[in-house]
């Protein structure tokens, strides 16, 4: 494709200076728009997956990190090329360029000419090198629990199998990661076999393409896609949580929506990577004292320490909600500072009577209280009803039983009370 015919290209630019973007702006005016980039390896691979740039630019000559964006960047996305940016008068930046694995180096103190001539090539060369295209943009929800034990893992597996089933006729595909403790519960309730777990799927991340992806996953009987934890954990600590980001990036150009359960995941740092790279997330908490303090306190672990504000993202599914307790849902959002997104009855023996049939709620009884709760929650991920609709039904609901509990209401702060 020539330049003529092409439109502008977007370009992305890691680099702490300011000036460097500039001079990049001014370098590549009429070729496309340079946008600045985060300096750490989560925040670069996220920005490349949210934009799509044409080439992304690492400069060696200023970013103390440069060789582990390249690798990161070059990792999540191998058809994205990487230039690095320094100057040949200084060989220790091009060399650490060179083992870093960029596709080009850009003398910034070189003409400009050279640095136009470089972009255009790659330009021209990426619709032959790149075997896949990115297709999809899917989008990526995180499911937390307030603690082990509160149905993640339940909702999660229920609720992507009732949107993989939803989105089939138009062709739309949902994965499942369950990434949640204990491990691999998804396979139980799914009743599969993961042979692909989610360290080898990382480690595989520049094999990722089309048949790849189609025959290394398990694939449930609703044509849903499953990765799972590996049975001995101690493989996790072979990867690094922005490798890990990575794939769930790269994941995005296959599979119209990933659910990924946190439930129960103890490492506050990969989730809160994981959290900054997700459209949307959900915190599921039983309406119970114990569930709500350890939201709190979970809440507390994933707030930068100098803040006290709500999280961005975040919003909260009520679960195993039995108006008989007296625990309204609303009042509970009210107390986390967050959006109530949705209220799960309490269905502790019809979903236990199907996880023994080998079987998934949604599959066996779609008129249950359970499923009929859920599909609001699958048609808002899939883009049906906007998020006010799609969680008013379950507003109303918790309002209603905070109304019938005004008796028991002023004991809630109480043992809500923070630490």
């Amino acid at each position: 494709m020539s330049a003529a015919s092409a439109p502008p290209s977007r370009f992305l630019c890691a680099s702490p200076d300011a000036a460097r973007h500039d001079w990049l702006q001014r370098t590549l005016a009429g070729a496309g728009a340079v946008e600045a980039a985060p300096c750490d390896a989560a925040g670069l691979v996220a920005r490349i997956g949210e934009s799509a740039p044409a080439i992304v630019f690492v400069d060696f000559s200023a970013a103390a990190n440069a060789s582990t964006l390249a690798h990161a960047a070059r990792d999540a996305f191998p058809d994205v090329p990487i230039v690095a940016l320094g100057t040949l008068a200084t060989p220790a930046p091009a060399l650490a360029a060179l083992r870093a694995g960029v596709r080009d180096f850009a003398d910034i103190d070189g003409p400009s000419g050279d640095v136009r001539a470089i972009a255009q090539r790659l330009i021209d060369e990426r619709p032959r090198s790149c075997g896949e295209p990115r297709s999809r943009d899917g989008k990526l929800t995180v499911l937390l629990g307030a603690r082990i034990g509160v149905g993640v893992s339940t909702l999660a597996a229920n609720l992507a199998v009732s949107l993989q089933r939803r989105g089939l006729h138009a062709g739309r595909a949902t994965a499942l990661l369950d990434l949640g403790l204990p491990a691999a519960d998804s396979a139980l309730l799914l009743d599969m076999r993961c042979e692909l777990h989610f360290v080898d799927a990382v480690r595989n991340l520049r094999r990722f393409d089309d048949t790849f992806v189609n025959t290394a996953f398990a694939r449930h009987a609703s044509g849903l896609a499953l990765t799972t934890l590996p049975a001995d954990l101690a493989e996790m600590r072979a990867i690094s949580f922005a490798s890990a980001v990575s794939l769930l990036n790269r994941l995005r150009a296959y599979f119209d929506h990933q659910i990924v359960d946190l439930g129960g995941f103890s490492n506050a740092e990969f989730v809160t990577q994981t959290l900054q790279a997700a459209d949307e997330a959900w915190l599921v908490c039983d309406a119970n004292v114990a569930s709500a303090v350890s939201a709190m306190s979970l809440l507390d672990a994933l707030r930068p320490a100098d803040e006290d504000t709500p999280l961005a993202k975040i919003g909260l599914v009520v679960n195993k909600f039995d108006a008989a307790l007296n625990f309204g849902a609303d009042q509970l959002a009210q107390r986390l500072n967050l959006p109530l997104v949705g209220v799960l009855p309490e269905r502790a023996q019809a979903l236990g009577r199907a996880v023994n049939q080998g079987r998934l709620l949604a599959d066996c009884a779609g008129r249950d209280p359970y499923v009929r709760a859920l599909a609001p929650l699958v048609a808002r991920l899939d883009g049906e009803l906007p998020e006010e609709a799609a969680h008013a039904p379950a507003v109303r609901a918790g309002r209603r039983t905070a109304r019938k509990a005004l008796d028991a209401a002023h004991l809630l702060p109480h043992f809500l009370r923070r630490s």
